[in-house]
């Protein structure tokens, strides 16, 4: 048996998530809830950077066995919300399930901010100046699609994933 090893994925091993410092989930004329600014977040600003234990790697195969098995209304809801939560990372060919107020961040055409081409590992950086009390946005229609995922497009008008 052979298993994927996932070395590319970095993480940022500090003790704090920086988005505690920038961010806060409040009520969104969006969808739901959101991610807003609790301070200016300066252009070029990291405000989110994965620690290992913000989010949960799931590969194609765990995903294929959960969606094949026998399945429960909870179990239903977990797929739910594994799929509203997580985005696709083509590198890896996984899901990441964002388990901080990361997974509040809305879709937005116009969007605020959104993934570095110059920082390593899992982050999130302001594309423009994010104003205190600004709902902070990522254009979902730049994610990598996976076709792993097409059979659940019911799920969302933008493929997320």
């Amino acid at each position: 048996m052979q298993f994927k090893s996932y070395n590319k994925i970095t993480y940022n091993n500090t003790p704090i998530n920086p988005i505690k410092e920038y961010a806060e989930v409040k009520s969104s004329q969006i969808h739901g809830l959101g991610l807003f600014a609790k301070k200016l977040i300066p252009k070029k600003t990291i405000f989110w950077h994965a620690r290992p234990q913000d989010v949960l790697i799931m590969t194609k195969d765990q995903f294929l066995i959960l969606d094949a098995s026998n399945k429960s209304p909870l179990m239903n809801n977990y797929i739910h919300c594994i799929l509203t939560y997580s985005y696709y990372e083509k590198d890896t060919d996984t899901l990441v399930f964002c388990l901080d107020d990361s997974r509040y961040i809305n879709h937005s055409s116009n969007a605020n901010s959104g993934t570095s081409k110059d920082e390593p590992g899992f982050c999130a950086i302001a594309d423009r100046d994010i104003h205190l009390g600004e709902e902070i946005t990522e254009d979902y229609s730049t994610y990598k699609s996976c076709l792993w995922l097409k059979k659940y497009t019911k799920f969302s008008t933008l493929h997320c994933w």
